[in-house]
């Protein structure tokens, strides 16, 4: 029995590490547009995020989506580490909600990929108000930019987000789709986690 809880361990380390590598490698996956006060982009990081919850759960698909997305702004964005956490706690919130609404089976009666769609949508809106919140936080209060160009900002960013938003459902939801059933049938995942 001990020796089975390890060997889940082991092997849900494993593929938290795979899922966080994914994210970090589709949040590079990016085209980057200038905004007002900086630069907003569209990238394919959100997929990941989303696709981790779904494959591995709330809290493990959120340290994996979060892990990812930390990695790649200390790698190749720079800010400053508070920055950095703050993009780890909005990108495990996306992924450990996609994975919770499964979890908890919303939307149970719903055909399988509208259930998906709507449980990634879920976490991926989730993402949007929490970045944005960060975004006028930072770009009002600590960096105490005029309130119209923040505000400029914020639609510019919103768009982007939700974009994303978008594009990280359209497609996350056929990739887990496809991906599920051959990784239970090998073992890789937990039988317990079809949803």
């Amino acid at each position: 029995m001990n020796e089975k809880k390890n060997a889940f361990s082991l092997n849900m380390l494993a593929l938290i590490g795979l899922m966080a590598a994914l994210v970090f490698v589709g949040s590079k996956i990016e085209v980057r547009i200038p905004a007002v006060l900086g630069v907003t982009r569209i990238h394919l990081g959100n997929s990941m995020c989303l696709l981790a919850g779904f494959l591995l759960g709330a809290v493990p698909g959120g340290f994996a989506a979060g892990l990812g997305s930390f990695l790649f702004d200390v790698i190749f964005w720079p800010a400053s580490p508070v920055e950095w956490l703050i993009t780890f706690a909005t990108k495990f919130a996306m992924g450990f909600m996609a994975g919770l609404m499964l979890e908890r089976k919303a939307f149970s009666g719903m055909p399988a990929a509208a259930r998906y769609a709507l449980c990634g949508a879920s976490g991926a809106l989730l993402y949007v108000v929490l970045y944005l919140l960060k975004s006028f936080v930072t770009y009002y209060f600590v960096l105490q930019n005029p309130l119209p160009a923040v505000q400029l900002m914020l639609i510019e960013k919103g768009a982007a987000s939700l974009f994303n938003a978008v594009i990280a459902v359209i497609l996350a939801v056929p990739i887990y789709l496809a991906l599920s059933p051959e990784l239970r049938r090998y073992g890789i995942l937990q039988t317990g986690r079809q949803r």
